[in-house]
């Protein structure tokens, strides 16, 4: 038969695992209207190389076809009379767009609470200081570290 078994996690540690998390979200919101700057001028280069490298393929005839598969493909519209032109960015071999930066301490849905990580870390700290505890349980440092 098996035993179960208690875990025990030193309080102390949790603790500074919390204080490393917060001051890292407070780096990241230092940094992140940089990081949103940096963004921008990334998506304008790569919106100016995507724009060169289609008229380029435009220009040559060979890369126009009405099959799907083709690097500029033309579909006449049946409804409205428009023509579709689409471009296979994988075949123009263009690279991936670049990834918008994720606002560091934005509003999430942590099971009832609708809060910041920052917000919710803070108030499990303030908890965790008022402890006598010298250790928690496993259970509770688990709670604790799918925030971290």
């Amino acid at each position: 038969m098996a035993r179960s078994l208690s875990v025990k996690i030193p309080t102390a540690s949790l603790i500074s695992d919390i204080e490393k998390s917060i001051a890292q979200i407070d780096e990241e919101i230092a940094q992140y209207p940089q990081a949103v700057e940096a963004y921008r001028k990334a998506k304008n280069e790569y919106n100016e190389l995507v724009l060169a490298k289609v008229i380029e393929a435009i220009k040559d005839p060979k890369n126009i076809g009405s099959d799907p598969e083709s690097v500029v493909y033309v579909n006449h519209s049946r409804y409205g009379g428009g023509v579709d032109v689409r471009v296979n960015t994988h075949l123009l071999g263009l690279p991936e767009m670049p990834e918008q930066p994720r606002e560091p301490n934005q509003r999430e849905s942590f099971g009832r609470d609708y809060t910041t990580r920052k917000a919710l870390l803070e108030k499990n700290l303030k908890v965790l200081r008022m402890t006598s505890q010298e250790e928690v349980s496993a259970t509770t440092y688990n709670t604790v570290i799918d925030l971290l």
